[in-house]
C-alpha cells in the first residue's frame, strides 16, 4: 500500500528578513488538497517560527525520511528564497554562476544561514534512495534550483525574494554536499514557481493574499484531475500565472526525464501524444515550438489537435525564436484554461527529395503512392538537375534497401507487400526528421559562435569534470575519436567530461543534442540551462559521460560509429522537447522518452531559416544560433 509522506513549510514570519503574507494560506491550501486525494496522506506542517534552518532539516529526515520503497514524499515550500554567488568549489554545477536558497524562518539571524540549493539535493537524494517516488514544490524567488521579495513591482502584488545570501566556504555546508556531487543520485520532480534569475509574486486571489504559482498549480490539479502529468500542470500552471504575473515562468525539472510523464505523486508514465502543446497566453494563443525548432517562417503552417475534432485546426501566424504565435481556424474557440497537443498538418513543399529504382514497378508504384501528401517527402521528379536525399532500391531478391546522396546504405526491409511499403516510408520519413534537426541553422544570426562544446579527458578516479582538465582536440578531419580499451573482462566504453563555454557577454539558453548513427535524437546531455558569461556549463551534471557503440552494433575490433553533438543557444528559454526522436525501427510506445509518433519536428517539411534567404530578417524574438561536433567512437 502507498503512503505519501507530505512536508508543507510556509514562512510569512521571519526573524531577520521582512514579512509575507500568502505563504501559509499557501500550504493550507495545499494541505486541503491532499486530504481530497482519496489516500491517507502522512502529512506535517511547519508554519513561520517552527519552519527554522534545523527545523526544516530535521523534518525532512525524519518525516519524509520514512518514505519505503512502495511511498510517495511531497516537499512543499512557500517562502522567501534568494541566491548567492557560486564559491569556486560550487562553479562546475552551476552554469549561471549562482546558488539559489531557501530563507527559513531563522535564516540570517545570529548566523544561521540560508538552506542552500546543493544542501535540498543531498536531503531529497536521501529520501529518493528509499521512497518510490519524489516531488518537490518550490513557491518562492530563484526557485528554479531553490526560491519570494517585497519590493513593489506591479499593483496588488508583491514578490517573494530578499538580497543575496553572503558567501559560505564548504566546511559550513552538510557534510555530503561535495561527495555526493558524483554520483548520480535518484532523481526527483521539482516544480518551481520561476527561473533561477526570476521573482515569484503573491497578491490578493479568491479571498485572500496567495502565492501565484501555488494558487494557479493548485487550481490546475483540481481542473485537470489526478490523470495529469506533471508535463500537463505545469503548462497549465504557467499559463495561469502568466495571466497574472509578467515577471516569472514557472518549471518543471529534471527537463528531460521520464519522471515529467509521470502523474502528480507518481504513477505510471504514458508517452505524450506531442511533445508540442498550444496554450493561451498574454500574446494570444502560442505552440511553444518556433524558428529555433525548424518552424518555417515561411507561412502557409497549419496546426492540428492530435486526438481532437478534424475541425480543431490553428494557423501559424508568426513564428518567433521559441515559440509561434496561432490562430485558431475554422470556427474553432479553444477554452483559454486548457492547453492542447498540436502536430503540423499543412506546410510549404518538403525539402527531403526521394528516388526509387529496381526492376519490381508494382513495388515501386506502392512507394510513390505511400508518400503522397507525406508532409515530409516528396520524389524527385523526373529529369529535375539534382541528386535526390534519399534513395530506394527495390533488389531482384526481394528487399527495399534505403541510401543517402553518397551512396551510404542507411535501413533495409524485407519487401512484403503493404507492410514492407510502409514500413520503408516510415524509416524514409524518420531519416527526414533527423536530418532536419541536423540542417538546421541560422545564417542571419549576430551572435556568431559564443559558446563552445569541448570534450574534457576523464582521468583514471576522477568522478567529477576538473577545473583545469585536459581540454582534446578533433583529428585532422575535425572530429573527436574515442576508442574503446581492452581490459581484462573485455572491451571498456571510453569516458570523457563534455562542457559548454560561454565566451559572449550575455546569459545564454543552451540545449545539447546527441544526433546518434541510428538517428535517434536526445537532448539528455545538457536538456537546457543559461550559461553566464565567461561560465561553463557540465554536462550530466558534471559526471563522467560514458560513449557506447550503438545497441545490436558488436564490440569488435573495426567497428566504428558516429555521434553528432548539435548544440543549439538562445537569447531565451526554448523546450527541448520538439527535437526529440527515438532510434530509427523503435517504436516510442509507452516509453516517456518521446513525444508521440507524429510530433512536431517529425511532421515538418522544411527548416527555419535556408542559405539562400539572404538578407531576410529573424522572425520576431529572440537571436539563436548552433554549434555542432563530431564524435567517432571505434574499437581499435
Amino acid at each position: 500500500m502507498t503512503t505519501l509522506y507530505a512536508l508543507l513549510v510556509g514562512i510569512d514570519n521571519y526573524q531577520a528578513v521582512r514579512r509575507l503574507e500568502g505563504c501559509a494560506a499557501d500550504v493550507r491550501a495545499a494541505q486541503d488538497y491532499l486530504r481530497t486525494t482519496g489516500t491517507d496522506p502522512k502529512i506535517m506542517t511547519l508554519i513561520d517560527g517552527a519552519a527554522t534552518r534545523a527545523g526544516v532539516i530535521g523534518a525532512i529526515r525524519s518525516h519524509l525520511g520514512q518514505a519505503g520503497p512502495g511511498d510517495v514524499a511531497l516537499f512543499w515550500f512557500s517562502g522567501h528564497g534568494s541566491e548567492a554567488p557560486a564559491p569556486a568549489w560550487a562553479r562546475r554545477f552551476e552554469p549561471t554562476g549562482v546558488v539559489q536558497t531557501l530563507v527559513c524562518a531563522d535564516s540570517r539571524h545570529d548566523g544561521t544561514p540560508d538552506l542552500w540549493d546543493k544542501e535540498l539535493s543531498v536531503l531529497l537524494d536521501e529520501v529518493a534512495e528509499r521512497a518510490r517516488h519524489v516531488v518537490v514544490v518550490l513557491d518562492s524567488c530563484h526557485s528554479d534550483g531553490a526560491t519570494r521579495d517585497l519590493r513593489e513591482r506591479e499593483p496588488a502584488a508583491r514578490t517573494r525574494v530578499v538580497p543575496a545570501a553572503p558567501p559560505r566556504e564548504l566546511e559550513s555546508m552538510l557534510p555530503e554536499v561535495l561527495s555526493r556531487a558524483a554520483a548520480p543520485g535518484a532523481e526527483h520532480v521539482v516544480l518551481a514557481a520561476c527561473r533561477s534569475f526570476e521573482t515569484a509574486q503573491e497578491m490578493p486571489l479568491d479571498s485572500g493574499v496567495r502565492g501565484v504559482f501555488s494558487w494557479s498549480l493548485l487550481s490546475a490539479l483540481r481542473r485537470l484531475g489526478p490523470s495529469a502529468t506533471y508535463r500537463d500542470l505545469i503548462l497549465a500552471t504557467r499559463a495561469a500565472v502568466e495571466m497574472r504575473s509578467s515577471r516569472q515562468i514557472p518549471q518543471a525539472r529534471p527537463a528531460s526525464s521520464a519522471l515529467l510523464n509521470q502523474p502528480f505523486l507518481g504513477g505510471a508514465a504514458s508517452a505524450p501524444a506531442s511533445g508540442v502543446r498550444m496554450r493561451y497566453t498574454r500574446d494570444g494563443w502560442v505552440i511553444d515550438a518556433g524558428a529555433v525548432h525548424g518552424v518555417p517562417a515561411t507561412g502557409g503552417i497549419r496546426v492540428g489537435v492530435r486526438g481532437g475534432e478534424p475541425g480543431w485546426e490553428a494557423d501559424v501566424a508568426e513564428v518567433r525564436t521559441e515559440d509561434s504565435l496561432v490562430t485558431p481556424v475554422a470556427g474553432w474557440s479553444p477554452p483559454v484554461d486548457r492547453q492542447f497537443p498540436v502536430v503540423v498538418t499543412s506546410i510549404p513543399m518538403p525539402p527531403t527529395t526521394v528516388s526509387f529504382a529496381g526492376k519490381d514497378t508494382a513495388a515501386i508504384d506502392q512507394l510513390r503512392a505511400a508518400i503522397t501528401g507525406s508532409p515530409h517527402l516528396r520524389e524527385l521528379w523526373p529529369g529535375e538537375p539534382a541528386v535526390p536525399d534519399l534513395r530506394v532500391t527495390v533488389t531482384e531478391d526481394g528487399y527495399l534497401v534505403i541510401t543517402d546522396q553518397h551512396d551510404e546504405q542507411l535501413e533495409e526491409h524485407r519487401y512484403a507487400g503493404t507492410y514492407a511499403t510502409a514500413g520503408a516510408v516510415s524509416a524514409l520519413e524518420h531519416i527526414a526528421r533527423w536530418r532536419l534537426i541536423r540542417r538546421l541553422e541560422n545564417p542571419v544570426t549576430a551572435l556568431a559562435d559564443p559558446v563552445h562544446i569541448e570534450l574534457v579527458e576523464a582521468r583514471p578516479g576522477v568522478a567529477l569534470i576538473p577545473d583545469e582538465g585536459r581540454v582534446l582536440t578533433p583529428d585532422e578531419s575535425g572530429e573527436y575519436v574515442l576508442s574503446y580499451r581492452p581490459t581484462a573482462d573485455g572491451w571498456a566504453a571510453p569516458e570523457v567530461f563534455i562542457r559548454l563555454r560561454n565566451t559572449g557577454p550575455v546569459p545564454l539558453f543552451c540545449v545539447l543534442l546527441d544526433l546518434t548513427s541510428r538517428f535517434k535524437v536526445d537532448p539528455g546531455l545538457f536538456p537546457g540551462e543559461f550559461i553566464a558569461p565567461g561560465a561553463t556549463g557540465s554536462c550530466m551534471r558534471g559526471r563522467r559521460v560514458k560513449v557506447f557503440l550503438p545497441p545490436g552494433l558488436p564490440v569488435r575490433p573495426g567497428i566504428r560509429a558516429r555521434d553528432r553533438l548539435k548544440l543549439f543557444v538562445a537569447e531565451e528559454q526554448f523546450s527541448p522537447e520538439p527535437y526529440r526522436m527515438p532510434a530509427l525501427g523503435r517504436p516510442l510506445g509507452g516509453t516517456p522518452r518521446g513525444f508521440g509518433t507524429r510530433g512536431l519536428i517529425e511532421r515538418l517539411g522544411g527548416g527555419a531559416v535556408h542559405r539562400d534567404l539572404g538578407g531576410t530578417e529573424l522572425p520576431t524574438g529572440y537571436d539563436w544560433t548552433t554549434a555542432e561536433v563530431t564524435l567517432t567512437t571505434r574499437v581499435p
